[in-house]
């Protein structure tokens, strides 16, 4: 009968763990979606733009990034945001474990014709 309760008490501590952790990756993988999915479209946006953008997202998602871990990186037809942020995990109850994550993200801006221009297919 003990031994049973045990087992059934480190299962429960187990899946307690499972279910933090999972929401934990879980808001940073939705989170990164989003960013990823602004600088996908952010070609006509200035740098302060996509980082007031991301900081809106961090928001949103309830993500504790600071302004100043939010690097923006342009180059000739590139975006890259990286952001790194420390969100804490709770494995045992009242027990959270510190967990750094990166968000990396890059777009290349695509350079689409105007609706005049004729593009043969294939090309």
């Amino acid at each position: 009968m003990i031994k049973t309760l045990i087992k059934l008490a480190v299962a429960a501590l187990v899946v307690h763990a499972c279910w933090r952790s999972a929401n934990v990756f879980l808001k940073y993988y939705k989170f990164k979606d989003a960013v990823h999915e602004t600088v996908l479209f952010s070609h006509s946006k200035t740098d302060a733009q996509l980082q007031s953008r991301v900081m809106d997202l961090a928001s949103q998602y309830d993500v504790p990034v600071a302004a100043e871990d939010v690097a923006i990186v342009r180059q000739e037809n590139k975006t890259m945001v990286n952001a790194v942020y420390t969100d804490q995990i709770e494995l045992l109850p009242t027990k959270f474990y510190p967990w750094q994550f990166k968000v990396n993200v890059e777009a290349f801006n695509s350079n689409l014709p105007s609706s005049g221009d004729v593009v043969a297919p294939g090309r």
